[in-house]
């Protein structure tokens, strides 16, 4: 259990990394590197090789979050407090340079001005954001259902309130907890299509990773898919290269940073998924040293762990 959390966090880091210098560039301008393969390490973005962006970092807050809330006792206003502070430090923070989204930024910057956390969302944003940070929360729950799903949605609808955006960010954290809980990946489809609180457009958005995953042409699947830019596709596409690489860490993201649109955050959820499926053994050690803050990513995933162990 120990390593399937070092895997999630280090895994989505990594993930984040390998795509951010390919984050707003075409797939055929990212297949001109390395004679056609296109990016298969740590690149220069516009921060050195090994750095994650806002997708680690607000996954990190929540963590942080999760973190001074006790568990135990369990209010989600009070983790949803600790929540609203973290994204105001991380708003706030100058190394919040590494292309956050718009919706975030505006979202937070409500919160720092007071504004209660059920009222701070953006009520027509569908992008991305809650899909990219939910991971610790399908850690730290995975053995409640019922808590991971209301932390979940409340995480995601203090910035993106909209049904398929939190319903994206519930997403990230279910899968996750069926990683750690090591039931079959063949079977996550079908489980996350059967949860009553995601909505109607996520849930066809993720069926229709099933009707792609035979295509001998991965490229034209992902593409079929979308570009990962809302929160639905960009877990639907994740999904989609777990599956395809279900026991595999390197080839799941790297198939997710070779993407066209959204690449960091397509290769960060799928890189938590996976990184909590297969363990941080599975994960190329050279990564693990090289990804940035790699000593702040293991006390986190050990803290977690540790929390996760108490209740």
């Amino acid at each position: 259990m120990e390593d399937k959390f070092l895997g999630c966090i280090y895994g989505l880091a990594i993930g984040d990394a390998l795509g951010y210098p390919n984050e707003f560039i075409k797939l055929d301008q990212i297949l001109q590197k390395n004679q056609g393969k296109g990016t298969i390490d740590f690149e220069w973005s516009t921060h050195p090789p090994g750095s994650y962006t806002d997708d680690t970092q607000m996954s990190l807050a929540i963590a942080n979050a999760l973190l001074q809330s006790d568990i135990a006792q369990y209010s989600i206003d009070e983790i949803m407090s600790h929540v609203a502070s973290e994204f105001v430090k991380w708003y706030k923070d100058k190394e919040n340079c590494r292309a956050p989204g718009r919706t975030c930024l505006s979202s937070c910057a409500c919160l720092a001005k007071g504004m209660h956390w059920r009222d701070s969302g953006d009520r027509s944003a569908k992008g991305c954001g809650t899909a990219m940070r939910t991971a610790p929360i399908g850690l730290v729950f995975h053995k409640d259902l019922n808590k991971l799903l209301e932390v979940a949605y409340s995480s995601s609808i203090c910035t993106h309130y909209t049904e398929t955006a939190a319903s994206a960010g519930i997403g990230t954290s279910y899968l996750v907890s069926l990683a750690v809980n090591n039931v079959n990946h063949n079977k996550w489809i079908e489980n996350i299509c059967s949860l009553k609180q995601v909505n109607d457009e996520f849930r066809n958005k993720i069926q229709q990773v099933k009707s792609v995953l035979d295509y001998k042409n991965h490229f034209e699947a992902l593409q079929i898919l979308g570009e990962g830019w809302v929160g639905h596709e960009a877990v639907a596409l994740a999904l989609y290269c777990v599956l395809k690489n279900p026991l595999d860490y390197k080839a799941t993201v790297l198939m997710g940073a070779n993407t066209d649109g959204d690449s960091d955050s397509i290769a960060c959820i799928a890189g938590a998924i996976s990184g909590a499926y297969n363990g941080i053994n599975k994960i190329p050690s050279k990564w693990v040293e090289e990804v940035e803050d790699s000593d702040l990513l293991r006390k986190t995933a050990l803290a977690l762990y540790q929390k996760t162990k108490t209740f």
